[in-house]
Order: C-alpha cells, then structure tokens, then sequence
C-alpha cells in the first residue's frame, strides 16, 4: 500500500497516555470520543480504549453512537445531544442501548411516551447548565421539574452532570462557581426525593488541572490525544501525525512567482517541492477566533503578527524546517528545500489538526493493535475486520 498522504496514529502511544491517566484518576473515565474520536477514527480508537479497560463513552449524536455498536463497542454508551424530534432517533436509541442525555422537560416527556409505547425503560443523564448557557436545565427548570421527572416511569435516572465554560482559566475561579451550582441543584434535587447515582462534571482541562472536579468520574477527550499536558503528574504524549508524498521537486529560478495571487517570489534560485495536500485536507484551516470582547481581539492581532514574522513549522522533512512559500492551494502546497535531499515520493511530515482532516484521508494505525501485536500499518478499515498485517511503504517510523 503506497499512499499520497494520511493520518498516522501510534497505538503505543495511545496506550501510554490510557495508562498515565487511568493512574492518576481515582475514579473511572469516560472517554469521549464525538466527531469521530477527534478526527482519529471512532471505531479503531474506541475498541482499543475499550481492550485498554475504558468501560464507558459519551458522543454528541446518536448516529456516532449508532455507529459505536456497529463497529464492536459494548460499554455505555453516552449521547450528548440526541434529536429528540427525529422518530428515527428515538427508535435507535433503543435499538443499540444508547444512554440519551434529557436536557430539557419536553426532552424527557418525549422520551417517557416512546418509552411506554415500546414498554421498556430507559436509562438517562441529565444534563444541568450551571453556567455555561449552551444546553441542559438551569437551576431553576430543574427544581420546577423535579416533580414531574418523577413522575416519567419509563426513564430511569442513572446519571447527572455538567460541563465547564472556563477551565482554560489558571485558577479555579468561575469553574468553582459553576461546580458549587452544580452541586448544589444535584443535593436539592436528593431533598426532593430525586437521588442520582453518578455525578460528573470534569472534561479533559477540568479534570487534569482542578481536582476538585472529579466527583464519581471524568469525561476524558482531547486528553488521549496527547496534544499537550496541564499537568506534570501525567505525562501525554501525541498520538498522531499526518505524512504527505512529495509529488515533484522543482529548481525555480529567481525572480519566480508561487501560488495563486503572486504573493510570494523567489530571491534566489530555489529547491522546491510540490505537496499534494491543500485546504481541502485541513492543512492551513484553523478554528475561527471568536473575539466578543476587545481585549480578545487584540490578543488575536498580536498572535497574527507574530506568526507573520515567525511563522510556526507545519513541515518537515526527518526532522528538518520546510518553509511553505505562496499561498495553498485547494489541494497543493510548495515548500522551500533549500539544500535537503528531498525527492519525489519522499515522505514529509505535516503539521495538520486531525479534527479538520478530510474524512477521505486514510487513518493509518501503528504501533500496538488490539490484539497487543505489533503492526507496520493498518489502515481504519482493516484494523477491526480481521486483518492485522498491512505494510505501508515509509510509514513505520517511530514519533520522536
């Protein structure tokens, strides 16, 4: 198998961050695996968190729990945010014994009624927004409802949770806000004869920074990723890189123009090459910074002008700095080589956010597979359908 670019994720390395972060919880994790675990492959990533010992997952829709249970997963199975109006939704909610989050009494009416009809209960979070504004019950909801949620005999109440606003914060600050609304709608909703087993409320930043968070478990998400640690107690490593084929090395002379609207021109005769990888893989796209207050605007300008004068390394050849020269295209991109012994067919490594590849680019898996073997490279669509042996050419390098 010879591929022009993919998604490399190492297993071993996976496995290793499942490790340090099951260490230092002293309650159980969730693992949250929405939008197809990051960008890193729902399927692969889940069953082999669920043969490291992960007993429980959450997603943010009911066809990414749908296709959990397809693909192999038997634990819990958490849906943030099912659609409630959709028939065929509320059907698969029962079909594949998915966890449904209530965040609203129309939610739980709705849930109740198909319940009766199918005469089989059903077990549910519910979702409290202690702060947030996005969605679950306010404090006050809640309590006007607690009467009637009792009264719903086809849910079953398993869990109650909440999510943070402001973990990134250094200090506790509103997160502690919010976890004492939290806490106290949960013990107010007990002196109304309503007592939930499981209380959560710490996703991957609250619960490595603020101890205080963790309760009966943690949602862990971007943390298996490894992309950076808070926490110098768990060490995280990335898990994932993305390698591109160079398609063509060219010597342009000086003077050249690159790329669409002759942004760039040579100084000297230049080395380049020509990778096929553009806007319409992810590379170059990044989340928009929403700047509501004035002081977020200026950091966004600040950070603009820094990377205009010290742009960051999206590639590099063994380890090597390549400067992308000219703008990128919809699916090319030029570097500059200088002097470096780059060829075409070589492999580069791109600097690419796996949340914003393409679902065409092919998830290729390293390392540790689930059966605890060693493996070359196996693409997502072979790793969990028997085959455990596939050689990708130039792709079996260890991370540094």
């Amino acid at each position: 198998m010879n591929l022009e670019k993919w998604m490399e994720i190492d297993l071993g390395r996976l496995k290793d961050n499942v490790q340090a972060l099951r260490s230092y919880f002293d309650v159980p994790i969730m693992a949250v695996i929405k939008q197809n675990a990051y960008g890193l492959g729902a399927l692969a990533v889940g069953n082999f968190l669920e043969q490291q010992g992960i007993q429980f997952f959450a997603v943010t829709t009911v066809a990414e729990g749908a296709e959990l249970r397809q693909g192999g997963i038997k634990s819990p199975i958490l849906v943030f945010a099912p659609l409630y109006h959709d028939s065929k939704q509320l059907e698969q909610l029962w079909e594949y014994r998915l966890i449904p989050a209530v965040y609203s009494l129309e939610a739980a009416e709705i849930l109740n009624e198909h319940a009766v009809k199918a005469d089989r209960p059903i077990d549910v979070h519910l979702k409290i927004d202690s702060g947030m504004g996005r969605m679950g019950f306010t404090a006050e909801e809640l309590l006007s409802a607690a009467q009637r949620l009792k009264e719903l005999n086809g849910l079953v109440y398993k869990g109650v949770f909440t999510h943070y606003s402001n973990a990134f914060e250094k200090e506790m600050g509103y997160t502690a806000v919010q976890r004492e609304n939290f806490l106290n709608v949960v013990a107010e909703l007990e002196n109304r004869g309503l007592a939930i087993p499981l209380k959560y409320s710490a996703n991957s930043l609250a619960a490595l920074k603020f101890p205080a968070t963790h309760m009966d478990m943690v949602s862990i998400g971007s943390a298996f990723l490894g992309n950076s640690t808070v926490n110098s107690a768990v060490p995280l490593k990335r898990v994932y890189r993305c390698r591109v084929r160079v398609l063509q090395v060219r010597s342009l002379p000086k003077g050249s123009y690159v790329g669409y609207s002759n942004t760039y021109r040579t100084q000297q005769t230049t080395r380049a090459a020509v990778l096929p990888i553009g806007y319409t893989d992810g590379f170059g796209v990044q989340k928009k910074n929403d700047a509501f207050r004035f002081a977020d605007y200026l950091r966004e300008q600040y950070h603009l002008i820094k990377s205009f004068f010290r742009p960051d390394n999206m590639v590099s050849f063994e380890g090597k700095p390549l400067k992308v020269i000219g703008k990128t295209s919809l699916q090319l991109t030029v570097v500059d080589i200088g002097s470096l012994p780059v060829k075409p067919g070589d492999v580069v490594d791109v600097s690419l956010n796996p949340l914003f590849a393409s679902a065409r680019m092919e998830r290729i898996y390293v390392g540790v597979a689930a059966a605890g073997a060693d493996v070359g490279g196996v693409p997502a669509s072979e790793i969990y359908a028997g085959v455990r042996e596939a050689a990708v050419t130039g792709t079996t390098q260890k991370q540094d």
